[in-house]
């Protein structure tokens, strides 16, 4: 039953996620600057590095040799967790004002937690493959690169899904008890 009165907003959400990814596949770097610059500014800030932007190639950090551009977004992991939330947050909500306004709650909370998570995923890229770069191939350096921003994605999605949940839970359980 919850399905069908939610599927309005089901379909809502789903349709934003194609037109935003139908979008990501003509994007390019200032299409995405709305993520790339506030990440670039939080790896900047945790590396002690400054960069130089350019449309061609993104955020480059000379002293890192490092370049944040289109594919380093984090644009895909925005998407995933904004669907995560919404479809989350209307199993909890039963008024329409409430479900309508989890769409753009869950577009900027998703927003903010992947500007976090994604400068975590770029930090932590830049410390171990520094620590591996006189025993790893280059190819080998490229699945490393690959496989932390895989678990790190995939760990943040978890844990934000498992503590929105828990939020969620304690709120309607405080809730049924100030109602007795």
């Amino acid at each position: 039953m919850t399905i069908i009165k939610n599927l309005l907003y089901y379909l809502t959400t789903i349709g934003i996620f194609i037109l935003l990814k139908f979008g990501y596949t003509i994007a390019n770097n200032d299409n995405l600057i709305f993520l790339l610059k506030p990440t670039n500014i939080l790896v900047g800030f945790l590396t002690g590095s400054n960069s130089i932007y350019s449309t061609e190639n993104g955020y480059f950090h000379q002293e890192l040799n490092i370049l944040i551009e289109k594919s380093c977004s984090g644009f895909n992991f925005w998407l995933l967790s904004f669907l995560m939330l919404t479809f989350l947050l209307l199993k909890y909500f039963k008024n329409n004002l409430h479900k309508t306004m989890t769409i753009p709650f869950s577009l900027l909370a998703a927003y903010l937690v992947t500007i976090f998570v994604n400068a975590s995923r770029i930090f932590v890229s830049i410390i171990i493959q520094n620590q591996s770069n006189n025993f790893l191939s280059e190819k080998h350096q490229l699945i490393l690169h690959e496989s932390i921003g895989i678990i790190t994605n995939l760990v943040f999605l978890i844990v934000v899904y498992y503590l929105t949940e828990k939020f969620l839970i304690n709120k309607k359980n405080n809730a049924k008890l100030t109602k007795s």
